[in-house]
């Protein structure tokens, strides 16, 4: 026999010595060395060997076997549970139920405290409990086809409206950090001074990130930060040489008269 034949032998004799004494050292217990419960509510018995280990899961219909050094990973467990939908009726009006950085997921109704959780193993949670308690992910109730609406946060968040007596006006925003950190101290309720015949303006309490510039022209509508907190709504158009930075633009603004005004953001 070559000596490269006869070595590739004793290497697998050797593997093949080793994998049947960890599988007698695996089978000498009649039960696992540990078990992991509540691993996203599914109960893996884990026989552990010299060389692997076996992972028996609900997730499974047979056991699977890892080496030691190998990750294991817990797939699939989303369809390990079941979403019990108890409401009979409900309003149009969606329930906010969670958020992260790119999202917020709603329910079409408000209905949280009719829904739950039921797991494999028995437990069971109200919707809002088992999201808190990140026993579920919303890809999770997804995959297990609850019925969520789902908006992009910025869709949700960057949006103000402008309160002047009984008017509301949507302001179309920029998108800059000046505006996110106006959005962030919102609701502001101001008495806003009158100047010039075109501007009303207001201090605000902290000052702002700022991205200054000098506008072409001062638009009727304009929403204007000059320096880092005096808030600036002009209701006449006009050109200027003055520097600041743009908040956004409300559409159809009425006369405002030259009196000091009461505004509300929201």
């Amino acid at each position: 026999m070559k000596k490269g034949a006869r070595l590739f032998l004793i290497i697998f004799l050797l593997i093949f010595i080793i994998v049947i004494l960890d599988m007698v050292y695996i089978l000498k217990f009649s039960k696992p060395l540990f078990i992991l419960n509540k691993t996203h509510h599914l109960t893996c018995d884990i026989y552990e060997g010299l060389l692997y280990n076996i992972y028996d899961c609900a997730e499974y219909n047979k056991p699977k076997f890892r080496f030691k050094w190998q990750k294991y990973e817990f797939n699939n467990y989303s369809s390990y549970f079941d979403v019990i939908d108890e409401s009979k009726s409900c309003d149009n009006k969606e329930e906010e139920i969670y958020q992260d950085k790119e999202n917020i997921y709603y329910l079409p109704c408000s209905k949280s405290e009719y829904i739950k959780i039921k797991f494999s193993n028995g437990d069971t949670y109200k919707l809002k409990e088992a999201i808190e308690k990140k026993l579920v992910t919303m890809d999770d109730l997804i995959k297990n086809n609850l019925e969520l609406n789902i908006k992009k946060r910025e869709e949700e968040t960057m949006k103000m409206n402008l309160i002047i007596g009984s008017d509301t006006y949507d302001v179309i925003l920029e998108d800059n950090e000046t505006v996110k950190e106006l959005l962030d101290m919102l609701p502001i309720e101001m008495e806003m001074q009158e100047l010039n015949g075109n501007e009303k303006y207001y201090y605000l309490d902290k000052a702002l990130k700022t991205n200054k510039s000098v506008p072409s022209e001062i638009s009727k509508g304009d929403i204007y930060l000059y320096g880092d907190n005096c808030l600036v709504l002009f209701y006449q158009s006009f050109t200027t040489s003055f520097s600041y930075t743009k908040i956004g633009h409300v559409n159809n603004l009425k006369d405002l008269g030259k009196e000091n005004i009461k505004v509300t953001l929201k």
